[in-house]
């Protein structure tokens, strides 16, 4: 099932920088990891991967291709062989910590938000955070490396002393004080001078209040910000 659901990718119509690496290298990289059964069939296909669409070995650059892996190589971190396990948790956490090339940035989640590379994956992987707890310490780990690329959904906001105070749903670690952020709203891209705390979720709830600063004459506009999403403005910025 899973051999079937890569081969139906379209590997080629996936944006990638030139020279663009061969098709082939994600494609059968992913297939050998699913496969593979002994540590010289796991290195083989890492090598594979981390030299094709989804990474580059030699620059060490994330490209848009690992998004469209990342369901795979979670798969692959949930049911895989042990060692092929560990290797899918690996490459996961490369991605999210590689830099893009500035023209390779972004995905467009399914949401329609153009996320940072890093955020889109940081999504899928918190989207199976509960297999993923029980994958032991490397599922765990890489849930907490999903942390820092924290995602901000606004259900309510208001105009407050000039700083736009926003209701709503946060996934992923709180922002660090004053870091900045970057709001996705009716197609554009808004940067936030700081992004604070008001009040942290409650218990296990993801509900919080968000103080955004820095948003200028948009701040007057507050009240239409309902369904946008805040990005970190370090991701955004994160990129060669």
């Amino acid at each position: 099932m899973l051999l079937t659901e890569i081969d139906a990718v379209n590997w080629n119509a996936i944006p990638t920088p030139r020279p663009r690496p061969r098709t082939a290298d994600a494609r059968d990289g992913l297939r050998a990891l699913a496969a593979a059964r002994d540590l010289d069939s796991v290195a083989s296909a890492v090598a594979a991967l981390t030299s094709s669409s989804l990474l580059r070995g030699r620059t060490g650059e994330v490209l848009p291709g690992a998004v469209v892996a990342a369901p795979f190589l979670l798969d692959i971190a949930e049911h895989g062989h042990p060692h092929a396990r560990e290797s899918a948790v690996v490459l996961l956490d490369r991605a999210m910590r590689s830099a893009p090339l500035a023209d390779f940035s972004r995905f467009r989640t399914a949401a329609g938000h153009d996320a940072p590379l890093c955020c889109a994956i940081a999504e899928l992987v918190r989207a199976r955070g509960d297999s993923l707890a029980e994958c032991g310490r490397s599922g765990k780990y890489l849930l907490k490396a999903s942390d820092a690329h924290w995602r901000f959904d606004i259900r309510e906001a208001s105009a407050v002393s000039g700083d736009v105070v926003a209701l709503g749903t946060l996934r992923g670690a709180l922002p660090a004080p004053s870091a900045g952020g970057e709001l996705h709203h009716d197609g554009s891209v808004t940067a936030v001078g700081s992004v604070g705390v008001e009040c942290p979720p409650v218990d296990a709830t993801a509900e919080a209040c968000l103080r955004l600063s820095g948003l200028g004459a948009d701040a007057a506009d507050a009240g239409g910000l309902t369904g946008a999403v805040l990005y970190p403005a370090a991701c955004g910025d994160h990129e060669r």
